[in-house]
């Protein structure tokens, strides 16, 4: 028995789709499939976390279906914003790349691109509280199941803190994103925690 950490399935932005805001972003017609594949790929699924995110629900739906449970929503699991939401409204991958480019070429990690934006610093501070949720959680799932579903950037920077533990430094945003480009999670991949 395990904890399970899934990606989310393949959404509108994953395929260059225009989006409004970070949290309503919906799964694609493929995303669709690949949630209800997780049913079978998965095993029983005993209790389910997702973010307060759109795709994260959606892709978790089938498993609440099968199972007949209900989600829990955890603040901490959303996607690292990092980028102006206000900003970003209407736009797709390709409108954004400019944007995404300068900040990364930045490697700030205290810099915040608006006041609806979240720095590095912040996005570290977050899979810190939930890495730590995990400790605590995990000897309640030793004979029952969970599955946490969240997001790609969110889910790499966990995975690298599990994997080895590194404190908050500019060298670690240099690796995080080379992680993002050269391994990056893909939809709906999940890991045994």
């Amino acid at each position: 028995m395990a904890i399970f950490l899934v990606r989310h399935a393949e959404s509108e932005a994953n395929i260059n789709g225009k989006t409004l805001s970070h949290a309503s972003i919906a799964l694609s017609e493929h995303g669709h499939r690949q949630a209800q594949d997780l049913c079978s790929k998965l095993p029983v699924i005993d209790h389910v976390i997702v973010s307060k995110y759109l795709r994260t629900q959606q892709t978790a739906a089938p498993i609440l279906e099968k199972y007949c449970l209900s989600l829990e929503v955890d603040e901490h699991l959303h996607e690292f914003s990092y980028l102006s939401e206000r900003k970003c409204a209407n736009t797709n991958l390709n409108d954004r790349k400019t944007w995404v480019n300068a900040y990364w070429e930045r490697m700030d990690y205290q810099h915040r691109d608006a006041d609806d934006a979240e720095s590095f610093e912040d996005f570290y501070l977050r899979v810190q509280v939930f890495q730590e949720k995990l400790k605590i959680l995990a000897p309640r799932y030793v004979e029952k199941n969970l599955a946490v579903f969240s997001h790609g950037q969110f889910l790499q920077l966990l995975i690298m803190q599990i994997q080895q533990p590194r404190l908050l430094t500019k060298d670690l945003m240099q690796q995080f994103r080379s992680a993002l480009m050269y391994q990056p999670i893909r939809n709906s991949e999940f890991f045994i925690y």
